[in-house]
C-alpha cells in the first residue's frame, strides 16, 4: 500500500494562528487547559477518499469507512466506490490500512458501489453496525438506515425500516464509542448503545442543535427499542422518551451544521466531542462528564491546520484504542473536503492522522 507522509513543524506564528480561538458556544473546560497538535507527526493516506469514522473491533483492530474513493492504496477513481470499509492494523506510529469491502485491491467485493455513506460505526459484542445515509434524496433530505455486519464488514444487512427524512425528523449521525468491542462503558450507561443526531426544519438551516438516542445493546435493529434524551431531573438523572418529537437537545452550537464524533476517555472520566462548526479550519473540541453534558470547550478554532473556512470539515475523532493510559496523549483521525482544505496542511479528501496531547489544569 502506498501512503503519503508529510511532516510539518509549527512556527510560532502558525501556532498562534491555530490557538487564537474565537467565541465558543460553551465556557472553557475546567479540566483541560489546552490541546496541542503535534504537526511534525502528521501523516495522510488514501487520497481521494473522505469521512473515515472509526470503531475498535474485538480483534483489537480499528475499523473504518470511507466515501467516494478507492480507500487505502486507491484514488478518487482507482477502486472508487460510494462507500467502502477497511481495517487499520497496528498503532499510530506504525499502522497499515487494508480495504475489506470495496476499494483498491479489496479483500471482498463492495456492498455499496453507487450510493451510501456513513459517519457512524460501532462494534458491539462482535457485530459491526453502521448508520447509513441512503443518498435517496437531495442532501440533507435523505433517509437513514441501520446496517450491520456479522463478519467484520465483509457483507452487510440493512434494517427493513428507516429513520425517515423530512422536517423535524431525527436523523442519526454518529455512535458514542467506548472501548474494544463496546467494553468499558460506565455502570450507569451499561446495557445501551448511544447515538447522536440532528433535526432539520428547513433545507438551508444550520443544524446547531444535537440530540441523543439510546437503544439496548441487543436490539439495535428494532425501531421500537429506540428512545430519546428529553431532559435531566432535579437529581441530575436523564429522562428518556419514545417520542422523538419530545427530545431535548444535548449540545448546541449555532455555528454548527452537524457533529463529528464522541468518545469516552476513561482515564479522564470525560466524554470528548469533536465537531467542525463549518469549514476545514473551523474545529471545536468539547468535554463533558456525561454523554448529555454539560459541555465545556477545549478548543474552538477558525484556522485549524491553516485551512480556514472555505470547504467542509467532515469528521474529527480520537480513537480510544490509541489513547495513552493517563488519557493525555491522543491520536486524531480527521477528514475535510474542498476549498481551503487544499491549502495549509493540504488535508483535502484523504485520511489524516496526527498526535495530540492534553494539558490539564493543576488539581485544586
Amino acid at each position: 500500500m502506498k501512503r503519503i507522509f508529510f511532516g510539518i513543524l509549527l512556527s510560532a506564528h502558525f501556532a498562534s494562528e491555530i490557538f487564537a480561538a474565537p467565541v465558543a458556544p460553551y465556557p472553557h473546560s475546567e479540566l483541560i487547559k489546552e490541546i496541542d497538535w503535534h504537526w511534525e507527526t502528521y501523516t495522510n493516506a488514501a487520497l481521494g477518499s473522505d469521512l473515515w469514522p472509526v470503531t475498535w473491533g474485538p480483534d483489537d483492530n480499528l475499523y473504518t469507512a470511507w466515501g467516494d474513493g478507492g480507500g487505502f492504496g486507491g484514488s478518487d477513481q482507482d477502486g472508487r466506490v460510494a462507500m467502502g470499509f477497511a481495517r487499520i492494523e497496528g498503532f499510530p506510529e506504525h499502522w497499515r490500512g487494508i480495504n475489506i469491502n470495496g476499494g483498491k485491491n479489496a479483500e471482498h467485493p463492495a456492498s455499496f458501489t453507487k450510493k451510501g455513506k456513513t459517519a457512524g460505526l460501532i462494534f458491539v459484542h462482535g457485530i459491526l453496525y453502521a448508520i447509513v445515509n441512503l443518498q435517496d434524496g437531495v442532501w440533507p433530505d435523505v433517509n437513514h438506515v441501520v446496517a450491520w455486519s456479522t463478519n467484520s464488514a465483509v457483507t452487510w444487512t440493512m434494517a427493513d425500516w428507516r429513520f425517515n427524512k423530512g422536517s423535524g425528523q431525527f436523523q442519526p449521525a454518529i455512535f458514542l464509542n467506548f472501548g474494544k468491542d463496546y467494553t468499558g462503558a460506565p455502570a450507569r450507561l451499561a446495557g445501551y448503545v448511544y447515538l447522536y443526531g440532528v433535526k432539520r426544519f428547513a433545507p438551508t438551516q444550520k443544524v446547531g442543535w444535537i440530540y441523543l438516542a439510546r437503544v439496548p445493546v441487543d436490539r439495535l435493529i428494532e425501531r421500537a427499542a429506540y428512545e430519546f434524551f428529553q431532559s435531566v431531573d432535579a437529581g441530575g438523572s436523564p429522562k428518556w422518551t419514545a417520542d422523538s418529537d419530545q427530545a431535548g437537545a444535548v449540545f448546541i452550537d449555532p455555528n454548527s451544521d452537524g457533529i463529528g464524533s464522541v468518545v469516552y476517555a476513561p482515564a479522564l472520566k470525560r466524554y470528548l466531542l469533536a465537531s467542525f462548526h463549518s469549514g476545514p479550519g473551523q474545529l471545536g473540541v468539547f468535554d463533558a462528564p456525561t454523554p448529555w453534558g454539560p459541555w465545556t470547550t477545549v478548543c474552538y478554532y477558525e484556522n485549524f491546520g491553516r485551512m480556514g473556512a472555505a470547504g467542509e470539515g467532515l469528521i474529527c475523532e480520537f480513537p480510544q484504542k490509541w489513547m495513552s493510559a493517563d488519557g493525555l496523549t491522543l491520536w486524531s483521525i480527521f477528514s475535510c473536503y474542498g476549498g481551503s482544505a487544499k491549502t495549509g496542511i493540504q488535508a483535502h479528501d484523504r485520511f489524516n492522522l496526527i498526535k495530540t496531547t492534553l494539558q490539564l489544569y493543576p488539581l485544586k
